[in-house]
């Protein structure tokens, strides 16, 4: 079945490869196809590109989705200021020119008011009230949490409908590997 075979990384978010956080360390969910590697290079630069963090993180075999969790040890993001990242999977165990890699854009903002407000109730309640914030990075990693926690088809749902509207319908059925 050609639709499930997906060729390259990806990364779950938007076309504009930009998305806003509510976390100090936000989870950020890459799709890896399967393959022999069994190590990327998570890396985090400022606006002015100087690295901030770089942590390697591990690689299933049979591919999925796979959150990437800032440690404890990790610096916060600064409110109001733009990050990149990058996941580079390491090829014959090293990085290289010729290694496949994702990137995109985190912003961590204060929530409005409302949000704040709206925010503290349990699982779907809390991610409803960050999707319609626009909030991309917490939404989509509570959902996922959430959707490889138990086999539920309203959440299952959700999760298709919201990568289905970032043009990622393709993944939107392959394991989420937490």
């Amino acid at each position: 079945n050609d639709s499930l075979s997906v060729a390259s990384m990806m990364a779950i978010m938007p076309d504009s490869f930009y998305g806003t956080t509510l976390e100090a360390r936000p989870t950020i969910l890459v799709y890896v196809p399967a393959s022999n590697a069994q190590e990327a290079v998570f890396s985090l630069k400022d606006e002015a590109k100087e690295m901030v963090f770089q942590m390697t993180v591990a690689v299933p075999a049979q591919g999925g989705i796979i959150s990437v969790e800032m440690p404890e040890s990790a610096p916060e993001l600064a409110v109001d200021a733009n990050y990149q990242w990058y996941v580079a999977i390491k090829l014959d165990n090293e990085l290289s020119p010729a290694s496949p890699f994702v990137d995109g854009w985190v912003k961590r903002i204060a929530p409005s008011l409302e949000l704040a407000d709206a925010l503290g109730g349990e699982g779907l309640a809390d991610i409803e009230a960050l999707g319609a914030n626009g909030v991309w990075y917490d939404t989509v990693a509570q959902l996922a949490l959430l959707n490889s926690a138990q086999a539920d088809e309203a959440i299952a749902g959700h999760w298709f409908e919201l990568l289905e509207s970032v043009g990622l319908e393709e993944v939107a059925t392959v394991p989420i590997v937490m």
